[in-house]
């Protein structure tokens, strides 16, 4: 199995443009309608926009959540999908989810799968705002802007 991947969102560079979110509804559903996305992007505030999609957690909620294991770790990268033939709707996973990261439609509920490694909504971003990186990768850069700003706030001396 290989190492799971996670989401990375760059909030700067996101202009909540919805090309992603028109890709992914193409991609998954034939038609483009923001609404049936696997992207979630609120409404801009001061902050800017911020895509939402699964983070693909380590420990995932909705994993335990589905009483029909409908959701599962995919093998060959270790993202959390969901197989809406096995869905029976009951909506756990998305009561559980804390980020907002499974839709409901038809009486199935629905979440990225990355396009089965395709990833057609970063394909598309004219930004890079959306992507996917291996979560050891992603994890030692968070953890270097966090000494980062650890060491500025300490004076650059090295004291925390």
């Amino acid at each position: 199995m290989h190492k799971p991947i996670v989401v990375d969102i760059q909030k700067d560079k996101c202009t909540g443009c919805s090309l992603c979110r028109l890709a992914c509804s193409f991609e998954k559903e034939g038609r483009f309608d923001p609404g049936i996305s696997r992207i979630r992007v609120p409404d801009g505030d001061r902050r800017g926009f911020y895509p939402t999609l699964c983070r693909n957690c380590e420990e995932a909620p909705c994993l335990d959540a589905c009483p029909s294991g409908a959701i599962e770790r995919r093998q060959r990268d270790g993202y959390v999908t969901l197989d809406r033939d096995r869905c029976i709707g009951c909506n756990m996973c998305i009561m559980v989810c804390p980020f907002n990261a499974i839709g409901r439609g038809q009486n199935r509920n629905y979440k990225c799968d990355t396009c089965d490694g395709l990833e057609k909504c970063v394909s598309i971003c004219p930004t890079g705002a959306i992507g996917f990186k291996d979560a050891d990768r992603a994890n030692t850069a968070r953890r270097r802007s966090l000494a980062a700003q650890l060491i500025q706030k300490g004076g650059g001396k090295g004291r925390w």
